[in-house]
């Protein structure tokens, strides 16, 4: 594809190093009218992909999966929830320690 013709939204992010993002720009290219295997094509050629990127959703096949309608991907929910969880437990040492 012609980096003219790109959408800007793959322009602005090149460099796709986490799950939310590849996601973000998967959905978006779905919702653009291409099937699976081009928003896939489109994001490998056109942006730099971390290992986590590669291996969670392109090795394992994750992005057959991805429907635009999607809300947040389970395994990205479950990040979020630990990523919260640990935050809280935290701040609640931190004011019990001060």
């Amino acid at each position: 594809m012609n980096e003219e013709y790109l959408p800007d939204y793959i322009k602005e992010n090149y460099e796709v190093f986490d799950r939310f993002t590849f996601d973000y720009l998967f959905k978006r290219l779905l919702e653009d009218g291409y099937d699976n295997e081009e928003a896939k094509d489109i994001i490998l050629y056109n942006c730099a992909l971390s290992t986590l990127v590669t291996q969670e959703r392109i090795d394992n096949e994750y992005y057959l999966e991805i429907c635009e309608s999607d809300t947040t991907a389970p395994d990205l929910l479950q990040l979020r929830e630990q990523i919260w969880s640990q935050i809280l437990r935290d701040k609640i040492e931190r004011l019990l320690n001060a």
